[in-house]
């Protein structure tokens, strides 16, 4: 009687490396999934930060600043995590916190052939201080 992993009776063996393949595969795919959201987590990151700094300046958030967040999305390829942004309104006093939150959900796409639709919840928050003085007449 032979053993390893070719098996003369049974060919136990043989489906066992396909099972152990087929968990591998889908391990490698996870993988792929979790660095795929570390790049999309590092890109909303950047997008954000940029509008922050435009907040800072401006002393808040105003539409246009939430266009061009918008476009950032559109450039980055993250319109599909259905980003919302909320942020501190505008005329606020030199040195108040402004803060900055974005938020959306990512879908983990591996998973469809299992007939799974599980989306994970991606954001954050940015907060600074706002950098013009505001003078009252």
């Amino acid at each position: 009687m032979r053993t390893g992993f070719w098996r003369d009776s049974s060919g136990e063996g043989l489906i066992s490396g396909l099972y152990v393949m087929f968990v591998l595969a889908i391990i490698l795919f996870l993988a792929v999934e979790i660095a795929s959201y570390g790049m999309s987590a590092w890109k909303l990151y950047g997008a954000c930060s940029e509008i922050m700094e435009m907040m800072k300046a401006d002393n808040g958030l105003d539409m246009i600043m939430e266009q061009r967040f918008r476009e950032l999305v559109r450039t980055q390829r993250l319109e599909e995590l259905d980003i919302r942004l909320e942020g501190t309104p505008q005329k606020r006093q030199r040195g108040d916190l402004l803060e900055l939150k974005a938020g959306g959900r990512y879908p983990i796409r591996s998973l469809r052939p299992f007939g799974k639709e599980i989306s994970i919840p991606i954001g954050l928050r940015l907060s600074g201080l706002a950098h013009a003085y505001i003078r009252t007449p």
